[in-house]
């Protein structure tokens, strides 16, 4: 197998990864978009819509509509920051917090089935394999 053929495998299972997850997360009314703010928004203290967007994969742009459409649905909420009128504090409110929790219950089960795929030295092998590929192509444009 090439890097031609290789790249196409991880991009067959990268979207197969979206739409299980995407598909685990529809009962919830939540995308996997939403999610990952969810997610990252758990664990972060400060961060910025344009940092949302890249650990998204998304433009900021399409960040910006994915906030105002959480904040309509009451799962984060969002204030001024004092001095700077383009940037927002960015926070979980306990009903998306609640949508969090449901979120990792359903995801549960992908990722279970995604463990079970491969033996735990496999996994481990292949995401050694993959960092290296990743770090392999830095720099290449």
């Amino acid at each position: 197998m090439n890097f031609q053929n290789t790249g196409y495998t991880i991009k067959q299972v990268q979207q197969q990864i979206h739409t299980v997850m995407e598909d685990a997360l529809r009962p919830l009314s939540l995308s996997l978009s939403q999610y990952n703010v969810l997610k990252t928004l758990e664990t972060a203290s400060a961060v910025t819509g344009a940092e949302l967007a890249r650990k998204a994969f998304v433009t900021p742009q399409t960040m910006h509509t994915i906030l105002t459409t959480m904040e309509r649905k009451g799962l984060l909420a969002r204030s001024a920051i004092v001095g700077n009128s383009k940037s927002f504090n960015i926070v979980i409110t306990p009903r998306g917090g609640k949508v969090l929790a449901d979120a990792e219950n359903a995801l549960g089960t992908v990722f279970d089935t995604a463990n079970k795929a491969l033996m735990p030295e496999e996994h481990a092998e292949l995401g050694r394999l993959l960092q290296q590929l990743a770090l392999g192509l830095k720099g290449v444009s």
